[in-house]
């Protein structure tokens, strides 16, 4: 106790000069603000806050007593705050960067405290070098020949050197072999391929063969874009402060999910990169503005956004945005336009599906697409949006859009999986595609309501599959002046007044040909040159008398002749061998003794199958 009192008595009487007075002064806290305008800092404008104790009582904040420098910045949401702070090298960032700190204004003071902060996020900077490779593009993939170069350019975000798959931020196709390929990087200002600063990284081949790379042998230039503000990991926009807070990242390591919440408009000006997933789905958003957004790594899902009208995903037909995995745009029903999405690029599977208004835009870009394209329900869309498409890798689906009137919208050559036309009511031909000459898998043409004639492929020379089915209103379905070669076989069933099949001479060989419930079909006109098939089926067609038509099919594997009610003849006089299955049955105007006669001269299979035929009757 007497310690105590001792020290207390040094203090009131002072020692060596030392004044209380000095001693207890606090020095008040002065804030410093400086307009900022809408930029790098602040997005939407604010205010360059600078604080500290004014340690001379001037009543100014020196420069010199300046502790903490912040921005104040206005958000794109009223009541809604958010601090900028400069974030040291450390464990948050490695080399740095900012923190981002968002909260509701609860007390109404225009100024967010500690206490209102809800969500926090880091945006750190990175530099990691740009590195490139080249690869061999498989041969004959469009449009290049026998050989073929891709050209990928990224940065190297592990640092091992090597352009990793994940890494992949921008390519290039050239036709030359892969060891002609010359690159060159140089640094590119920001515009519009890359919003920031950027790498310039040039292709070509040394023409001249002089050992440099010139400006006249540049091919085309890829731009690797080089993000100010990084987020790691995976973000969930569920409110209002969650997207402010995101308002300076200018790249998502990680995935980017929209979330159901009362938030209507999201306007992310800086947003370049999500190198995840990109997802919106069952939001209350109606405007999404993205337009920096360059590079989305992984799939992009739009769908069962109710009230969207507006959606800007990438600065349009100027640059780029490439996707690299599946576009899936569904069940949006007041977005009416694909304006704001043209620079989109996929890498994989395009959907747009039951989009109620959508019923303008293109894809610029979409070319040489490997993927599948589906474009199902969308009920006011009358053309197909890609004006540039001239190959696809996959199928191209067409279903179900109630205002397609016809197919135009490409410049499609080349289908290498299946082209299904289905269940679109207003279309009365196959008119649209007059370029395309190959489709790989099937064209599959089904339940379309007002679909007269197949008019339209006037080029198509090769496909697949020919199917036509349940296509009520169909008359014609030979009309393909230059197809040849039918791969896999051709299925013509249960079209109500199919009367024609004219215009299918060119086809000499096929696998299957399923001719079937056809009431209305009663000759075989246009296949008078086939010589071959695997299986001929004929099926269920009560107008067909006879098949004379076949004139010159020669073999045939199988044979299945069933429930044709009013055949009166076989008539193929041409026919040498069927080799494994002959069936003739259930044609009750048929005279057994043609189908017994043919099957003893051509049946090189098992025991034929003879029944429920016209046994009463006598041949000739």
């Amino acid at each position: 106790m007497k310690r105590t009192w001792i020290a207390m008595l040094v203090l009131v009487t002072g020692c060596d000069g030392i004044e209380l007075e000095r001693l207890v002064r606090q020095h008040p806290p002065l804030t410093r603000l400086v307009p900022e305008p809408a930029g790098a800092n602040c997005v939407h404008g604010g205010h360059f806050v600078r604080t500290g104790l004014d340690l001379n009582d001037n009543g100014v904040l020196d420069d010199g007593e300046v502790t903490v420098t912040q921005y104040a910045c206005v958000t794109s949401i009223p009541g809604v705050l958010m601090r900028v702070q400069d974030e040291p090298p450390g464990e948050n960032c490695t080399e740095g960067g900012r923190v981002y700190r968002a909260g509701q204004d609860s007390n109404g003071n225009d100024e967010l405290e500690d206490s209102e902060v809800t969500r926090e996020v880091y945006g750190c900077a990175s530099s990691e070098a740009v590195v490139t490779r080249v690869r061999a593009r498989e041969p004959f993939v469009f449009p290049c020949g026998e050989h073929g170069a891709v050209v990928e350019a990224g940065q190297d975000q592990d640092g091992n050197g090597v352009l990793d798959d994940s890494e992949v931020r921008a390519t290039s196709n050239l036709c030359v072999i892969p060891s002609e390929v010359r690159l060159r990087q140089s640094p590119a200002p920001a515009g519009a391929a890359c919003p920031t600063p950027s790498t310039q990284v040039d292709v070509g081949t040394d023409t001249d063969a002089d050992g440099l790379f010139e400006d006249e042998e540049v091919m085309s230039s890829m731009f690797v874009c080089q993000p100010l503000h990084t987020l790691d990991g995976t973000y969930r926009v569920r409110n209002a402060v969650d997207l402010v807070a995101l308002e300076g990242i200018s790249r998502v390591r990680g995935s980017l999910y929209f979330d159901s919440g009362s938030v209507t408009e999201a306007r992310l000006p800086d947003l370049m990169m999500v190198e995840g997933t990109l997802e919106l789905i069952d939001t209350s958003l109606e405007h999404v503005e993205m337009p920096s957004l360059r590079l989305v790594g992984g799939p992009l899902l739009v769908a069962r956004n109710s009230a969207l009208t507006t959606l800007t995903l990438g600065n349009g037909s100027r640059s780029l945005l490439w996707v690299w995995g599946d576009f899936s745009l569904v069940s949006n029903p007041l977005l009416r336009t694909l304006a704001g999405m043209t620079g989109a690029q996929p890498s994989s599977n395009i959907l747009l599906r039951d989009n109620a208004a959508l019923e303008e835009g293109y894809f610029t870009y979409v070319s040489a697409h490997s993927g599948n394209i589906t474009l199902e329900g969308n009920a006011k869309l009358s053309t197909l949006p890609f004006r540039n498409l001239e190959w696809v890798g996959g199928s191209l689906s067409i279903i179900g859009n109630a205002s397609l009137s016809n197919l135009s919208g490409t410049v499609l050559q080349k289908v290498v999986g299946d082209l299904v036309i289905e269940d679109n009511p207003i279309l009365t031909a196959l008119s649209g595609m007059p370029a395309l000459t190959s489709i790989g898998g099937g064209l599959r043409v089904r339940d379309n309501a007002n679909l007269r004639s197949v008019q339209g492929m006037d080029e198509l020379t090769q496909v697949g599959t020919l199917e036509f089915e349940r296509n009520p209103a169909l008359e014609a379905a030979g009309e393909f002046p230059k197809l040849a070669r039918v791969t896999s076989g051709m299925r013509f069933n249960a079209n109500a007044v199919l009367k024609d099949l004219w215009g299918l001479q060119n086809v000499q060989h096929s696998g299957f040909l399923f001719i079937g419930n056809n009431p209305q079909l009663s000759r075989l006109m246009g296949f008078d040159r086939l010589l071959s098939l695997k299986v001929l089926t004929l099926e269920n067609n009560a107008s067909l008398t006879d098949l004379s038509d076949l004139a010159l099919l020669q073999s045939v594997e199988e044979l299945y002749v069933l429930s044709n009610e009013n055949l009166l003849r076989l008539d193929l006089n041409a026919l040498e061998s069927v080799t494994s299955i002959f069936t003739v049955t259930e044609n009750p105007r048929l005279p057994t003794c043609l189908a017994v006669s043919l099957a003893a001269r051509v049946n090189m299979g098992g025991a034929p199958e003879i029944r429920g035929n016209d046994s009463s009757t006598p041949c000739d």
